[in-house]
């Protein structure tokens, strides 16, 4: 079974694949991309298997930090997940370049983002694309 086979079958139960393991099957895949749905199944893995932030004293309700979008956000947020840049996603919504840079913008204040790879990753752990 190649690399990519294998990230793409069930998760084995907790415990069983150390993430190391996942890392090396990744590399071994071929250039370094990883399929989106490999990430997708990989984040919620890893947000599973995190400890409960309810239990910790003084933690916010549940679902109170998950932000919300607008649907301009949440569309450029999901090209961008996709791997497209600025001028693709510019024209797919029919919206200039620099309306994308402001939503951009926007959307690493609002899932506090360090960049564009840290913003998707957010935007999956929140169920948001």
């Amino acid at each position: 079974m190649n690399a990519l086979a294998e990230l793409t079958r069930p998760l084995p139960a907790p415990g069983s694949a150390s993430p190391t393991d996942r890392r090396d099957l990744l590399r071994l895949a071929g250039d370094g991309r990883m399929p989106y749905p490999a990430l997708v199944r990989l984040l919620g893995a890893a947000a599973a298997h995190a400890p409960d932030p309810a239990a910790a004293p003084g933690a916010r309700a549940a679902g109170a930090d998950v932000p919300r979008l607008t649907a301009r956000q949440t569309a450029v947020l999901t090209l961008m997940a996709e791997g497209h840049g600025n001028a693709v996603i510019a024209r797919t919504l029919s919206c200039s370049e620099h309306t994308v840079k402001n939503v951009v913008y926007e959307l690493m204040a609002r899932l506090q983002a360090r960049n564009r790879a840290h913003a998707v990753a957010r935007a999956v752990r929140h169920s948001l694309i």
